[in-house]
């Protein structure tokens, strides 16, 4: 797996919430886990150099217990006009596999930062210039591909629409909406699979000098907010189309109650709150 830089998106306070700047960190290794849907899909052995792969989406809606299922072969260099999410599905993991090598742009914007009840909330502007400059920091330029492509289940998917013009196909997915505490992991979840996740709050806040919290006994909640991909294809190479890709969500961070220090200061603080957007172009 390759590495992956992860992103901490946490400007409650902007102290403690300067978790939104992370370091890199290996991905974890992951295996693939049974499919949910009734239309699981199934991709091809990995194609040659210069091949154009494709992959076969069982489809048995419509049939009964004794009939036998009939595959639908996908193949990239056809195109594909669907709102079928396993097809669509299955279209997207074999353009991601012949585009896992780019490099991707990947922005964080700092959208509003609410420090919540009792003291700390009224120091938030002290902080912010620290999250602003966190957030600036971890937007990258040589990003890998986002998400964890071959292990993206239907289920992950609310809705997909793939349209062809016969030259490109272009793909709009609106991906199931995801909440985590402060473990939660880069590659789980609907979001996760789809376009990556923070990495567990407490590592990244353990590697920031000067700041440290107790998030054994605090309450931390991160959703993930309307997460959106859209990518553009080249039918004939497989090859996403540049300026034409985008993964998208807004994370929204709240930290119901959490003590910890700030340079040696104690703080408290209760329902700190924020938004960042995440951003990742090809």
């Amino acid at each position: 797996m390759h590495k992956a830089k992860i992103f901490c998106a946490v400007p409650c306070c902007a102290a403690i919430l300067t978790a939104s700047a992370c370091g890199k960190t290996e991905a974890p290794q992951t295996t693939a886990e049974p499919q949910t849907s009734v239309q699981p899909v199934k991709t091809s052995a990995p194609a040659q150099s210069g091949e154009v792969p494709s992959a076969a989406v069982t489809d048995v809606e419509g049939t009964s217990e004794e009939e036998s299922t009939q595959p639908v072969e996908i193949h990239l260099e056809d195109g594909l006009n669907s709102t079928d999410v396993a097809q669509v599905l299955a279209f997207y993991k074999l353009a991601a596999a012949k585009n896992d090598t780019n490099k991707y742009t990947k922005k964080l914007t700092l959208v509003s930062i609410d420090g919540g009840e009792g003291r700390i909330g009224s120091l938030v502007s002290y902080f912010e210039p620290i999250a602003q400059t966190a957030v600036k920091n971890n937007s990258v330029t040589n990003d890998p591909l986002p998400g964890d492509y071959k292990n993206i289940r239907p289920s992950d998917w609310q809705s997909a629409t793939a349209v062809s013009d016969g030259t490109y196909t272009t793909i709009t997915v609106k991906v199931v909406p995801q909440t985590d505490g402060a473990d939660g992991k880069l590659l789980e979840g609907s979001v996760g699979r789809s376009m990556s996740v923070l990495d567990g709050i407490p590592t990244a806040v353990a590697a920031m000098p000067g700041v440290s919290a107790d998030f054994e006994n605090g309450k931390v909640e991160l959703e993930y907010l309307n997460p959106t991909i859209q990518v553009k294809i080249n039918n004939r190479t497989g090859e996403f189309v540049q300026g034409g890709c985008k993964w998208y969500y807004r994370v929204h961070p709240t930290l119901y109650t959490l003590d910890g220090k700030v340079l040696g200061m104690k703080v408290h603080l209760k329902n700190a709150t924020g938004y960042v957007d995440y951003t990742v172009t090809y």
